[in-house]
């Protein structure tokens, strides 16, 4: 655990404590052996001195390298550690320099000013690096803090504050505050090292923790001397006090190594939790501590009312401490759920993009989830179709809003500006919007819309919308992006397999179905006949002159005839009738439950069809070629594939044959 606890000061700052630390240590060794008080004080205040210098060239290099709310922070320290040093030059000034001053307590002007500089920079920094709750727990962090130290101090210094008070109050009360406003610092300090956010580099915040907790440390064990007016140089506070305004200079030139190199977090998530409950616990056991021991002490009753007094407080800011963890850990829960949900519904998209859904269950799909992750009231989805533009092809909960169902009909609306912006665009007030729809202004009060772009191009839009006015958040607005991403993959996906399978199963020239299509759902229809007892038909159908069509005017102007022939019969025949081409110019017709009578009726509503089609070469209008057609029937001219089609082609060409026979004699006649 310590181990985790240094790795968050980069070895790059380690160099600076270690000469902090020997410079301190050779500052009291040489106390030591230096027997003059006056000797010592010098060389104290010269230390001191050099540690607020260092403290103000960090704090300023971190200024200068900062930039917007961060620089405001790092003024605020920079102020600190400069009113740090006014006060140490006053006291240079009447310890070395032996000056008259208007106040002895002027130094401590400038020291006791550092220490709100500071906590007021460390509430900053929460704020532009950690949450708003986060800001709540370090209030009431600092005030359980004040509150034990000042019951502490209450209880082991009563007599002494007592006689002080009555010879000089403000001395006592200035003695008193530093060691309270020290650890009041020190606890937003250690606050603000568990509330930066999570990856965020915590060396300087740790580093400042430090420094403030040193001097936090320095003035309590200062204050006894300090009330009595008995310190003198050459103890160990001298050197817990360089270290520690040393450390925050330290902190201001890690805060900028930090950024240069794009460190990112060295606490493991662990240590900074446990870090969170610290703080809360060392203050409940100090409190536990104050109670029984006024009570083993048989301290006065007065001294323990207020020692009571103090802990029922700290108490009471702990429970409201432990009220707002619970809250916290609440909201990181409500957080995590929304988050498994919207993982949830981009899954469910994601899958989509692999699945094999036609795309207007996608579309449907969109919406429904859509609305879902939103937390709107419903969804439209439109798809950008061949030719018309975007077309509505979805709408979740339209009955709900009394709204109509646009499925089918043109885009409307303020997806009309995604497009244009092809970004996320919002109508907090849906009525005015530029673009909105006025037939639904009293139906819709709030919208957002996303434009569907998958390889660069816009396959689509998305608009969510609820009945009651709301703004959008930014959070919403990132995750509508997302969807809306996903959701073009999906649906450009969808369409590049729509296209595979109609490539896979229709005749790209004519539109209708291919030769293996065909035959594939000619063995499907002749199961289901087997099964049923069912009679159909199979037609084949050649264009007899087509060689000729495509030798005088092109094959261009051929296959204009095929597409036309194609076209021709599938409006001459029912919906559940299959049209095929077979292969060159020849196409055949697949009538299920047909009989022979109406299969040739069928025939002769085509031909009749083909005979009023007319093709344009060389500007003028010109007849189709005849057709022949050849009839066979399941089961009575077969009971398989190739027996049905070999019989319709037997037949096809007879009546190729009589129509040739038909030709040759009119032309004799005509000689």
């Amino acid at each position: 655990m310590i181990r985790r606890v240094l790795a968050a000061h980069p070895r790059d700052a380690m160099p600076r404590y270690v000469a902090a630390v020997l410079g301190a240590a050779a500052l009291y060794a040489i106390e030591q052996v230096v027997s003059d008080d006056y000797v010592r004080c010098v060389l104290a205040d010269f230390a001191w001195t050099a540690a607020a210098i260092g403290a103000i060239a960090g704090t300023a290099r971190a200024v200068r390298a900062s930039r917007d709310d961060d620089r405001m922070v790092w003024l605020l320290f920079l102020a600190g550690s400069v009113s740090w040093f006014v006060g140490q030059l006053l006291r240079d000034a009447a310890d070395i320099g032996q000056l008259p001053m208007p106040s002895p307590l002027i130094a401590d002007l400038g020291f006791m000013t550092a220490a709100p500089l500071w906590t007021i920079a460390l509430v900053l920094l929460l704020r532009r690096h950690g949450q708003r709750l986060t800001l709540y727990a370090l209030v009431l962090d600092v005030g359980a803090v004040v509150l034990t130290l000042g019951a502490a101090v209450t209880l082991y210094l009563a007599t002494t504050l007592a006689i002080d008070i009555g010879r000089d109050p403000q001395a006592t009360a200035v003695a008193v505050l530093y060691p309270l406003v020290y650890v009041a610092a020190t606890a937003a300090a250690l606050s603000a090292v568990w509330g930066m956010p999570e990856r965020e580099p915590r060396g300087a915040v740790t580093s400042l923790f430090l420094g403030l907790g040193l001097n936090a440390l320095a003035f309590v064990l200062y204050l006894p001397a300090n009330i009595e007016g008995t310190f003198k140089a050459g103890t160990p506070i001298d050197a817990l006090w360089i270290v520690g305004v040393g450390a925050i200079g330290i902190a201001g030139a890690q805060w900028v190594e930090d950024r240069e190199d794009g460190r990112n977090s060295r606490l493991s998530g662990a240590v900074v939790h446990l870090s969170r409950m610290v703080l809360p616990g060392v203050v409940a056991a100090a409190c536990s501590f104050l109670l029984v021991y006024t009570d083993i002490r048989t301290v006065p009753g007065r001294i323990a009312d207020q020692i009571d007094g103090a802990v029922a407080l700290t108490v009471l800011v702990l429970a409201t401490r432990a009220g707002l963890a619970l809250y916290t850990n609440w909201q990181l829960g409500e957080r995590e759920r929304r988050r498994a949900e919207e993982l949830a519904v981009l899954y469910d998209v994601g899958l989509a993009t692999a699945g094999e859904l036609s795309l207007d269950e996608l579309a449907s799909l969109i919406a429904r989830e859509a609305t879902a992750l939103t937390g709107t009231d419903g969804a439209m989805v439109a798809l950008s179709e061949s030719g018309q533009g975007l077309i509505v092809r979805a709408v979740q909960n339209a009955p709900a809003l009394g709204l109509r169902s646009s499925v089918g009909e043109d885009l409307r609306g303020i997806a009309l500006e995604c497009l244009r912006t092809r970004d996320v665009v919002v109508a907090s007030a849906y009525r005015d919007h530029p673009d909105s729809n006025p037939a639904l202004h009293d139906l819709i009060a709030s919208a957002i819309a996303a434009p569907l772009v998958a390889h660069g191009e816009i396959v689509g839009t998305l608009t969510a919308y609820v009945s009651r006015p709301r703004v959008f958040s930014e959070e919403t607005r990132r995750l509508v992006r997302l969807y809306a991403a996903q959701a073009a993959i999906a649906i450009a996906n969808a369409a590049l397999l729509a296209e595979t399978r109609r490539l896979a199963r229709d005749d790209d020239l004519t539109g209708v179905l291919n030769r293996r299509s065909l035959l594939e759902r000619l063995e499907v229809q002749i199961a289901d006949a087997n099964r049923h007892g069912e009679t159909f038909g199979v037609v084949l159908c050649d264009v007899d002159g087509l060689k000729a069509v495509n030798d005088s005017a092109g094959h261009l102007v051929g296959n204009e005839v095929l597409r036309t022939l194609a076209r021709a019969m599938r409006q001459a025949t029912r919906a559940e009738d299959v049209v095929a081409r077979f292969g060159g110019d020849e196409f055949v017709l697949l009538l299920p439950r047909t009989g022979p009578l109406p299969a040739q009726a069928t025939v002769g509503r085509i031909a009749a069809r083909l005979r009023e089609e007319r093709y344009m070469w060389a500007g003028q209008s010109n007849e189709l070629p005849r057709a022949s057609f050849g009839i066979s029937w399941f089961p009575i001219d077969g009971r398989d594939a190739d027996a049905l089609i070999s019989t319709a082609d037997a037949r096809m060409y007879e009546d190729k044959a009589r129509a040739r026979t038909t030709r040759l004699a009119v032309a004799a006649e005509a000689d």
